[in-house]
């Protein structure tokens, strides 16, 4: 193996480790707010967007109606995009009790999530708005707690913390676990002011960020990371994570394998219109230590000495990803998870090459429907 080999494969690792070594700093820079502080109510939309979520759709509204945030200063909007159960028929029930709760529904000629909030956000009357997904459940103080951060720092936006619920199998205890690493990893990049990611299930941003942000490609879903990136161009500092338990949306995690690669390769495929520079470098390291893991180790099953360097990548790529694993399952009181930590390292490297090379050339299905970003 020549020394220049060598030294890429050295070179990779230790900004690798380094840049998770800056993300536990920024978990730990971050603030724990104050929610015992008393602030005056401000109004707030909250935006859903939905399609055949007959068996979610009624949890969800159940809590936020449950939020002992003032109802007076609340609005809740349901977008439907054409579901073919009965969402929309559940939605009205709930409609009908409830003045501050409004349906909307896509038009014929419009389709997707992005539409989806985008109806919403145009229909809502709060210059704030939160967003969270049909298939979600939420504490009783999240809007407060949400509302009070926002109050007493008024960011352009306010990312909360996620996770999974009902994670009972080694599947889904699997997912749960990466998506920590992956809440952890945004949360402190967002620390130390180098915001590369947010989820949509926990979102909270200023009415005006989303209209004056341009939405308009050929992407399916992405307008959260999009909106994230339009956020930083006014400041570095204009996007804050919230560290609260009593922010924390729950979510699923998907029950087929086929369902979880799709989503993987959904997340994946919007990344190639990223300018960025934090997100690019950021995607770039990730992939490139994966993709040498994997190749290493296919390359040492006929060459002992590259199994040296297999193990060399992984034993620095485990170490840097418990940095920020260790304290964000013990964010989420979910530290059994870590048990896990040894299967998910080895798995990943090769799931994760799949999912980037099918993101950026392949195909994927979402809601019943096939796209193609390509």
């Amino acid at each position: 193996m020549s020394m220049l080999i060598e030294y890429i494969i050295f070179s990779i690792s230790i900004i690798y480790l380094l840049v998770i070594i800056l993300f536990t700093i920024g978990w730990f820079l971050l603030p724990a707010p104050k929610e015992t502080e008393a602030f005056e109510a401000i109004p707030v939309s909250i935006v859903i967007a939905c399609r055949n979520e007959e068996k979610n759709i009624s949890t969800l509204l159940n809590s936020l109606l449950n939020q002992n945030y003032p109802k007076n200063k609340t609005e809740i909007i349901v977008v439907d995009d054409h579901s073919s159960d009965n969402t929309v028929k559940i939605i009205r029930k709930y409609t009908t009790k409830h003045n501050f709760i409004k349906l909307f529904c896509l038009d014929d000629n419009k389709t997707g999530k992005k539409e989806s909030i985008s109806l919403g956000i145009a229909n809502s009357q709060s210059d704030i708005i939160t967003t969270t997904d049909a298939d979600c459940t939420t504490g009783p103080l999240w809007l407060n707690t949400m509302m009070n951060y926002y109050a007493k720092h008024q960011p352009k936006m306010l990312c909360g913390p996620v996770t999974f619920n009902n994670s009972k199998n080694l599947f889904s205890k699997l997912q749960n676990l990466e998506f920590l690493s992956l809440i952890g990893s945004g949360a402190g990049a967002i620390g130390i002011h180098k915001a590369i990611m947010n989820n949509g299930a926990n979102l909270l941003f200023e009415k005006t960020l989303y209209e004056s942000c341009n939405t308009k490609n050929e992407f399916a879903s992405g307008d959260d990371m999009f909106l994230l990136i339009h956020a930083k161009s006014f400041s570095k500092k204009s996007v804050h994570f919230i560290k609260s338990r009593k922010a924390v949306i729950y979510t699923k995690p998907a029950q087929k394998f086929r369902e979880f690669i799709n989503q993987r390769i959904r997340w994946t495929s919007k990344s190639k219109a990223y300018r960025d520079f934090d997100i690019v470098i950021t995607a770039l390291i990730v992939t490139f230590i994966n993709l040498l893991l994997v190749t290493s180790f296919v390359i040492g099953l006929f060459n002992a000495e590259f199994l040296v360097i297999a193990l060399f990548i992984f034993l620095i790529k485990s170490f840097a990803d418990l940095l920020i694993l260790i304290p964000t399952t013990a964010f989420f009181k979910q530290t059994y998870l870590i048990f896990l930590f040894p299967v998910l390292q080895i798995i990943y490297p090769f799931y994760i090459v799949f999912t980037v090379i099918l993101g950026l050339t392949g195909k994927f299905v979402w809601k019943n429907r096939l796209y193609s970003q390509t």
